[in-house]
């Protein structure tokens, strides 16, 4: 049995609503992780604390935008299911996440914990996007994200 410790994975979307009658639904991810969830036979909800798969049928995940995607689960062919999976978060796990990066120098931060020499631990970075030159750390605490420019 696969033991999913949810500290090895981080939210990277989430469920937005039902499309259709036949269990179709519409998912609101990240940009940048189009490539990983393209590849990917299951998807993770979070659901009452845990990791759950879901396998992801025959049809795939079809990209509607850089940051959505419509995707049917074996098995859940009813819109009253979908509504009840409705917000539930998607995760991916950290080191396959790291597997997919490009090599760019900063991303050897990412699960790097950061202190403060006042407050403490502020919590583990997790992702390093760079907008134009503008390199941008997300921090996860707990339940919460930040993000914070390097200077």
């Amino acid at each position: 049995m696969i033991d999913l410790q949810i500290k090895d994975y981080f939210p990277v979307g989430y469920i937005a609503k039902p499309h259709g009658l036949r269990g179709e639904m519409v998912v609101e991810v990240e940009e940048g992780f189009e490539d990983i969830l393209l590849d990917s036979e299951y998807l993770l909800l979070g659901i009452e604390g845990g990791l759950v798969p879901f396998f992801i049928s025959e049809e795939g995940i079809n990209f509607r935008t850089d940051t959505s995607f419509s995707v049917t689960f074996d098995d859940i062919v009813e819109a009253d299911l979908v509504r009840s999976l409705c917000g539930c978060k998607i995760y991916l796990n950290k080191d396959a996440i790291r597997e997919e990066e490009t090599g760019d120098e900063f991303n050897e931060l990412i699960g790097v914990k950061v202190f403060d020499g006042v407050k403490g631990e502020l919590g583990e970075i997790v992702r390093v996007d760079d907008f134009s030159g503008n390199i941008v750390l997300t921090i996860e605490h707990g339940d919460h994200e930040a993000s914070t420019g390097m200077a």
